[in-house]
C-alpha cells in the first residue's frame, strides 16, 4: 500500500509538473521571429537591428497582443526549416505557401501584399505572365524561392537564367544585357532604383500574393499567439496610427 501511494504521489507530481510546463509554453510573453532580407519590408539596418515596416507593423501588433519580439535573420530555406521543427514561432510572410501548409497556421487577416515583376529596358518588348517568360534569358535574385513557380523555367533547357546575388547586381546585369528580364520582387527593387535608376527601365506585373503571419504547429504556444493577433488586428481597425506594410 505505501509502495502504491508513492508511485500514486510520484504520477500526481509528474502530472503536475507537465500541466505547468504546458500553461508556461502557452503563455510566453516572448515571440521567436524570423525574417528575410526583403527590403524595405524587413532587412538588417546598420546597427544590425531588423529595420523596415513590416517589422516595425509585427512588433505594433505583438505589443497590442501582449509579446514582445525577438528576432533572427535567416534565408528562406532556413524559415521553412525552422518552422517545421518549432524551432521558431512566427514568421511575417507570404500567405498559403504550399510547403508550409502541413506545419503552420496563419492569422486571419491579411495585411498587405507584395507583387512580382518582369523588369526589361525600353527596348525588350514586355512579358505579360509567367508563361511568356519560358524561352527567355532571365535574371534572378539568388536565394529566392519565387513560390516555387519559376522552378520548371530554372531547369527549361530553351530558357537561360542568371542568378544575381543581390538586387544591386541584378540591375546592373540586366542594364549590361547579361538577360532580358530581370524578375523581382517590387519592394526592394523600389529600393535599389532609387539608389541605381535605369532611365530606360519598364516592367509588368506577373501577380500580387497576400503578406500573413505564419505561426509554427511544431511550437507551444502559437495557436494563443495567433489568436490574440487576431484580436490585436482587430483593434487596430479603428486605429489609423499603424500602417500595415505594402508592396
Amino acid at each position: 500500500m505505501k509502495r502504491f501511494l508513492q508511485t500514486l504521489s510520484l504520477a500526481i507530481m509528474a502530472g503536475t509538473l507537465v500541466m505547468a510546463a504546458s500553461a508556461a509554453a502557452t503563455d510566453r510573453k516572448t515571440i521567436r521571429a524570423a525574417f528575410i532580407e526583403f527590403p524595405p519590408l524587413a532587412y538588417s539596418g546598420a546597427d544590425g537591428h531588423p529595420e523596415g515596416s513590416f517589422i516595425h507593423f509585427t512588433e505594433e501588433l505583438a505589443r497590442r497582443a501582449g509579446y514582445e519580439v525577438a528576432w533572427q535573420g535567416l534565408p528562406i530555406e532556413r524559415v521553412y526549416l525552422y518552422l517545421e521543427r518549432g524551432d521558431i514561432d512566427l514568421w511575417p510572410g507570404s500567405a498559403g505557401v504550399p510547403e508550409l501548409a502541413g506545419f503552420t497556421h496563419e492569422t486571419d487577416f491579411r495585411p498587405g501584399e507584395i507583387r512580382l515583376n518582369a523588369y526589361h529596358r525600353g527596348d525588350t518588348p514586355p512579358v505579360k505572365s509567367l508563361e511568356d517568360l519560358q524561352g527567355k534569358r532571365l535574371i534572378l535574385i539568388r536565394g529566392y524561392t519565387y513560390f516555387r513557380l519559376l522552378d520548371e523555367l530554372k531547369v527549361d533547357p530553351n530558357t537561360y537564367v542568371t542568378l544575381a546575388p543581390d538586387h544591386q547586381s541584378a540591375i546592373r546585369m540586366l542594364a549590361f544585357r547579361r538577360g532580358d528580364y530581370l524578375v523581382n520582387f517590387q519592394a526592394p527593387m523600389e529600393v535599389t532604383i532609387e539608389r541605381s535608376p535605369l532611365p530606360d527601365l519598364a516592367h509588368t506585373n506577373l501577380l500580387s500574393w497576400p503578406l500573413s503571419f505564419i505561426f509554427s504547429a511544431s511550437a507551444p504556444g502559437t495557436q494563443v499567439m495567433a489568436r490574440r493577433f487576431n484580436q490585436a488586428w482587430q483593434e487596430l481597425q479603428g486605429d489609423d496610427t499603424t500602417a500595415p506594410p505594402d508592396n
